[in-house]
């Protein structure tokens, strides 16, 4: 391990306010936290700058983060453990608040930046400073393969029309999504109710008050693999719940800005991925969890839905309960 990077990285003066604040929220982390320790450290270095760099550890059950980051090399990096688990809500929160730079990047244990990520978005920080947030293209990893999200626009600078744009799907990744001190200290946290939509909810929340600028490099990696909170969110049948309850929190947020005429976007959006979460659950054969989404999106979200839209939603749900009831039946005859 390159000491001079772990010292540039880690170590900041309590009573010094640094740039950057780089805070990497864990649970029970694999060696991903590893490549993506080091690629912060990496890129950190290229500024030339001492940054902060802390591990948020969200009382782990399986491993002993302190323990496991030292065993790595990286001596100086520190580790705060959280004396309860939160869950997502919770620990992004603690990341914040314990974040000391003007630039705050919540950095999550399996994802990665490249190299030029801290210099070419402070670099877009100083060409903007009206912006409350940053965000730069990302670059998606899975075991099949790489690939890049969409360019928002061809040039780096202010997003046009980014309220709107936000409000009609998810379309950023955290590693990619750089904000403010003071954006945050204005809008306050994360939403500890939700987990599926909560960086979009709060991504929505800073729109709604602040520019937002775009780099266009793909200077940050988001992995996709199974055990992604995003993936369980999705296979346990709670993630229509947890889009119903978002749109309560983004109607209030556009209210508030006299941006109503964004919210049926959002909506379209949230009955979309219900009905994706329920096709994903059907076509792995879990057809509890697709129940679980078509009924949320019923019970949730029938006021967004057409009467043919309800009626369908309604024979697909009644479909699936007659398949769960019929396997029942079989393995109660198999098992007598």
């Amino acid at each position: 391990m390159n000491t001079s990077l772990d010292r540039q990285a880690s170590e900041v003066p309590h009573d010094v306010r640094p740039r950057w604040s780089i805070l990497i929220p864990a649970y029970n982390p694999s060696d991903l936290l590893r490549d993506a320790i080091a690629s912060a450290q990496t890129s950190i270095a290229v500024t030339g700058e001492v940054a902060q760099l802390e591990i948020v550890d969200d009382a782990s059950s399986e491993v002993d983060v302190g323990s496991l980051v030292r065993s790595w090399g990286f001596h100086s990096v520190a580790v705060h453990r959280r004396s309860t688990n939160g869950g997502l809500g919770a620990c992004w929160n603690d990341c914040i608040a314990r974040a000391r730079g003007e630039l705050i990047h919540i950095l999550h244990q399996d994802d990665l930046v490249k190299p030029p990520f801290y210099e070419s978005m402070g670099r877009l920080a100083a060409m903007v400073p009206t912006a409350g947030m940053y965000f730069c293209r990302t670059e998606f990893l899975h075991e099949s393969g790489a690939w890049l999200d969409e360019l928002e626009q061809s040039d780096s600078g202010l997003v046009a029309h980014w309220l709107e744009r936000i409000c009609e799907r998810q379309r950023l990744q955290c590693p990619s999504v750089v904000v403010r001190r003071g954006t945050y200290e204005r809008v306050g946290s994360f939403e500890t109710s939700l987990r599926y939509a909560i960086d979009w909810e709060m991504w929505i929340r800073i729109a709604a008050s602040h520019a937002v600028a775009y780099l266009t490099d793909a200077l940050a990696s988001y992995r996709i693999h199974s055990g992604a909170e995003t993936r369980r969110v999705k296979s346990s049948g709670i993630a229509t719940r947890d889009l119903a309850l978002a749109l309560s929190y983004i109607r209030r947020t556009l209210a508030r800005a006299d941006r109503l005429d964004c919210f049926s976007s959002a909506q379209r959006f949230a009955l979309n991925f219900s009905r994706q979460a329920a096709y994903e659950a059907e076509a792995g054969n879990d057809w509890e969890a697709a129940a679980g989404e078509i009924a949320a999106s019923i019970r949730y979200m029938a006021t967004t839905m057409s009467l043919r839209d309800c009626l369908w939603h309604i024979r697909w749900y009644l479909k699936l309960r007659l398949n769960l009831q019929a396997i029942r039946e079989r393995a109660r005859i198999a098992g007598r």
